[in-house]
């Protein structure tokens, strides 16, 4: 979350100098740059909204499972987005209230799974 936007719709770019997207039609390669998730460099990149990283995305208009982008993994089966997305405080893998919602033995999976946690 970006602070002063709480509650409120995130901007499309924040910053100028890269013109960095939470839009994914808008991603483009960022040169120095790459996926945090699988350690693409030449693919458009976003930054997710749950964690603040840098994750490849595909930018078709219409794309079937994500086009095997990270972006689409990330947000539709990982901890961390379904934490951000229900609106819990701190950090997902200390949340109770995740933790409990998945199980004990899901969640302890969710810790060591990468499509929570970046690699690269």
């Amino acid at each position: 979350m970006i602070a002063g936007f709480e509650g409120a719709a995130q901007p499309d770019f924040i910053n100028e100098e890269h013109r960095m997207t939470y839009d994914r039609m808008k991603a483009k390669p960022i040169p120095g740059k790459h996926c945090r998730f699988c350690g693409d460099h030449s693919s458009p990149l976003v930054k997710t909204r749950c964690c603040d990283q840098w994750i490849c995305c595909d930018t078709e208009f219409l794309s079937f499972q994500g086009g095997g982008y990270c972006q689409f993994g990330h947000e539709h089966y990982s901890i961390c987005h379904f934490h951000y997305n229900e609106g819990h405080p701190g950090a997902w893998q200390e949340c109770k209230a995740c933790r409990q919602f998945f199980g004990e033995e899901s969640f302890k999976q969710g810790l060591e799974d990468p499509i929570n946690t970046p690699r690269y």
